[in-house]
């Protein structure tokens, strides 16, 4: 495992920071793919993601089960916060998964996340990106009963 993955894992503040100042590859990917910015995203640890970010983490990198995006398991996992830090760094919010097709904004309607949706929505995602299914994000809201969600889409079309 990658030391830096290690750190976020355990949420060792002090750990990245040390590894970030010794010029460690913060992009570096442990034996499973994972990278620290999208485990720091996943699991919601804002402070270490903030790091990661400031010190240039690849806001590009993929997951290597889903090929998915930082932002992608934010919205999935709920992370309001960390998903507001990504769209400030410039993530893709309409970057696609592969394999769903999903964009962020289509995993936190799967996971019925309404305020990560709603930051996204905010961010200015396009709304009529369809997932591989043939779903926008406002057909998927419908079909899932996410009536919130479904009203914060039609607020924006």
């Amino acid at each position: 495992m990658s030391d830096i993955v290690r750190a976020v894992r355990k949420n060792n503040l002090n750990q990245v920071k040390e590894l970030i100042s010794q010029g460690y590859d913060i992009n570096l990917p442990d034996k499973n793919g994972d990278t620290a910015l999208i485990l720091a995203a996943y699991e919601g640890k804002t402070e270490i993601l903030k790091l990661l970010l400031e010190a240039g983490a690849d806001v590009t990198v993929l997951d290597p089960g889903m090929k998915a995006t930082a932002l992608h398991a934010a919205a999935y996992a709920g992370r309001t916060e960390a998903a507001k830090l990504l769209i400030e760094y410039k993530i893709d919010i309409n970057k696609q998964g592969p394999y769903n097709g999903y964009t962020a904004l289509h995993d936190a309607i799967w996971q019925n996340n309404i305020e990560t949706a709603k930051v996204i929505i905010d961010a200015g995602a396009d709304l009529n990106i369809k997932s591989n299914n043939g779903k926008t994000p406002l057909e998927m809201a419908k079909n899932l009963n996410r009536t919130e969600i479904v009203k914060l889409i039609e607020e924006k079309l």
